[in-house]
Formats: C-alpha cells, sequence, structure tokens
C-alpha cells in the first residue's frame, strides 16, 4: 500500500505543478499500474484480483466497454481503485489523482439488496407524484468501508461515494458501479449531522444515531439519492439548462436526486424495511444542515440542500424560529414536511425536468441562496458555529484479506 500511496502522492505533485494533460490519464500510468498489480498476490479472492488487474490494464491502456462489462458484474469484497478521480464541482471541475481501497460491508450490502428488491414499487410511487416521471435503469451500488485514500481524495471536504467510471472521466458507460463508503458517512452522520440536528432541529424526539434503524438509514440514503439520479420524464434534458447556467443545472439535478430519493426511501422502503418515517426524515434533515454548513456558493449539494430548506420554510413545510431569547430551531412537523416533500417532487417534475431552462433558473433564483431572508438566522447561526470535518486514520495499512479484518475508522 505504501507504494500505492507514494506513486499516487508523486502524480498529485506533478498535477500541481503542470495540471492534469488528460482527464482519464495520468502522466506516469505505468508506475501506477505497477504499484496496483503489485498488490494483486494479497489479494486471496479471484474475483478481487481479476477486479484489480482489469483496473491496471485500463491504466495502462484505457477502458474498453469488456473491461467496464466485467468490472460491472464482479463481486468483489476487496476493491482497489487509482484514477484521476472527479472531486467536488466547486472545487474542481476535472479529475485529480486519487486512489482508495474498501472492503465489501455485508450488513450494509443486504439492507442495499433488500432495498433494491422492492424497486418494481417505485414506477408507480412516482406515477402517483407526477404522471409523467419514469425510473431508468439504477447502476450496480456496493457498500463498503473504506480503510485506504490517498491524493486529492485524502484532502476536504472528504467524498462518502465514487461513481465509476464516471468519476474517473469515462461519460457516457453504458456499465456504471456506485462504492459508497459506509465506515466514512456514518462518521459524518455521528460527530457532524447529529450534533446540529440536535442544535437546531426541535422535533420532539431524540435523534439517535446508535439506533439500529439509523445505523441502517444513511447506506438506504445515498442509495436512494442515486436511484433519484435516474427518474425522468420523456422530454428530460439538461443540455439547454447547461448552456443557460451551468451552476443551476448542477445544483437543481442533485436536489433532485436528494427530493426523489429521500420519498422513495421514506415512502416505498421504509414501511416494508420497519424503518419508522420519522426517524428517515430526521436523517435528511440532518443531512440538510450538514451541506449547508460547509457554506454556500462554493459546492452545489450545499446550495441545493439551502434550496430545500428555503422551499419549506416559504411553504409551511418547517416553521424557522428565531427572535428574542428563542434558539434558533426549525420544527419539525413530520407530516407537514413529508407533504413538503412531496409538492416539491412535483415542482422539479416541471421546473427541471420539462426541460425549460427559463423556469428552472428561475425557480433556482427565487428559493436558492441569491435569496437569504427565508433562512438568514439558521445560515448566521451555522456561520457561528466552528468548522468541522472528520479524518481518516489508515490503519494497519495493508489490504484485508479477510472479512474480520479492521478497517480505517473515520473519526473526528
Amino acid at each position: 500500500m505504501d507504494a500505492l500511496r507514494t506513486a499516487i502522492e508523486e502524480q498529485w505533485r506533478d498535477a500541481k505543478l503542470h495540471g492534469v494533460s488528460e482527464r482519464t490519464r495520468f502522466s506516469d500510468p505505468g508506475a501506477v499500474a505497477h504499484a496496483l498489480r503489485d498488490l494483486g498476490d494479497d489479494l486471496e479472492r479471484p474475483h478481487d484480483r481479476q477486479a484489480l488487474l482489469l483496473r491496471a490494464k485500463a491504466i495502462d491502456d484505457g477502458y474498453d466497454n469488456e473491461i467496464l462489462k466485467t468490472l460491472a458484474g464482479l463481486q468483489e469484497e476487496v476493491t482497489l481503485v487509482a484514477g484521476q478521480l472527479a472531486t467536488w464541482y466547486g472545487k474542481q471541475t476535472g479529475g485529480l489523482p486519487s486512489a482508495f481501497g474498501c472492503q465489501l460491508n455485508k450488513a450494509r450490502q443486504r439492507d442495499v439488496e433488500q432495498a433494491m428488491a422492492l424497486v418494481d414499487q417505485v414506477p408507480a410511487y412516482l406515477k402517483s407524484l407526477h404522471t409523467h416521471l419514469r425510473l431508468g435503469d439504477v447502476p450496480a451500488f456496493a457498500a463498503t468501508d473504506l480503510f485506504f485514500m490517498a491524493g486529492e481524495g485524502n484532502l476536504h471536504p472528504k467524498h462518502i461515494a465514487y461513481f465509476l467510471p464516471e468519476d474517473e472521466g469515462v461519460k457516457h458507460s453504458p456499465f456504471k458501479k456506485t462504492y459508497y463508503f459506509a465506515n466514512t458517512h456514518a462518521a459524518m452522520v455521528e460527530c457532524l449531522a447529529a450534533p446540529l440536528a440536535r442544535q437546531f432541529l426541535s422535533t420532539g424526539t431524540d435523534y439517535n444515531v446508535t439506533s439500529e434503524p439509523l445505523r441502517r438509514i444513511p447506506t438506504l440514503g445515498v442509495l436512494s439519492h442515486e436511484l433519484g439520479h435516474f427518474i425522468y420524464r420523456q422530454e428530460t434534458t439538461y443540455s439547454p439548462l447547461n448552456r443557460a447556467n451551468r451552476w443551476t443545472s448542477v445544483v437543481l439535478q442533485e436536489v433532485a436526486a436528494d427530493v426523489f430519493g429521500i420519498l422513495v426511501l421514506a415512502q416505498v422502503w421504509a414501511p416494508a424495511l420497519q424503518i419508522p418515517l420519522e426517524q428517515v426524515l430526521e436523517y435528511y434533515l440532518g443531512e440538510c444542515l450538514r451541506y449547508v454548513n460547509r457554506g454556500l456558493g462554493l459546492f452545489p449539494d450545499c446550495d441545493g440542500m439551502y434550496l430545500q430548506l428555503s422551499y419549506f420554510v416559504q411553504l409551511g413545510a418547517l416553521t424557522l424560529q428565531h427572535g428574542g431569547d428563542q434558539p434558533v430551531k426549525l420544527l419539525v412537523d413530520h407530516g407537514a414536511l413529508l407533504a413538503g416533500l412531496r409538492s416539491l417532487a412535483r415542482v422539479l417534475a416541471d421546473a427541471l425536468l420539462a426541460g425549460n431552462p427559463e423556469a428552472a433558473v428561475a425557480f433556482y433564483q427565487f428559493y436558492g441562496p441569491a435569496r437569504l431572508q427565508p433562512l438568514q438566522p439558521l445560515v448566521t447561526a451555522l456561520g457561528n458555529s466552528p468548522a468541522q470535518s472528520i479524518e481518516y486514520v489508515q490503519e494497519p495499512v495493508r489490504v484485508p484479506t479477510d472479512c474480520d479484518a479492521t478497517c480505517a475508522q473515520a473519526r473526528l
């Protein structure tokens, strides 16, 4: 692992000095590919070794559809990836040298499989929201624990998932797979979102992230968000909006994935999996606070979470308490919030998915951060809080070869 880290850090230094010459290629691909191949002997499972060798070949020669198809179908337990991986839009629009290692989290993967067994119920649910909504093919999804990170991905803000091969710069691949880092996300929920929820939400219940439903919800939340990206209308196209205002387009696509996704989780998956609706909605609001707390105008995800909270407050689905001696709080009525989410989903189906860029830009300007007044007390209170993030403790620095191996834990 040290050799892979060294190779990636050298590529990262070269990118800082000279820029990224090719979106999908390292300046010295041979060194990274060699470091990957050397790790193959440490992997016991044939699928893990096969995937690693295919990725090393792609680093040397580039991807082809046969490699992508094979990778999407392999059932890996230990995954090692290196590439010019995408970082946050707003931080850098392309990709920078990164590498990660992760191991399948079997408990969380069971949650994924149980949810996806219910995916046939989603189209009918979408039609109950808006008659023109459709669901496309949802890519493969691996729930894992991260044990290794090097390069740009080891910086801030931390990533909780990579969508491959798109995040490697390979666009429009018919074979896609999400690698989600359950332990990283759990640490963010526990150490970042939960304290904000306790401070700024009034729900009538305790926000206990250690309860079993809340241990399951983050994985299902990210899975449902990924599913939300594949909800569309027959006439949906983002090209006109991209040309009119690329930032608005990226923000609203994230908003749509958030809103459609959390509704699928709350109203399709949660009842079948015996997860309380209230805990799903409180997880969602905690994540909204976590992203808004990063700041506005920096990352599309953050501006998108602001838009959602602003919409709910202006609609009356949430009440913002402030003024006098009262602490700043969002007063939560779960039924009203659910109705607000359904309302926002219908608005997005028309303002974004119908392909009218003027309607989308107008919607974003009215509810987005350009109008701070609806949430100004909350934004100010968040701004007065100390900035927080998490760091990775990467011990031991080796490739685990058994399911009981220690994974890196993310901590403050």
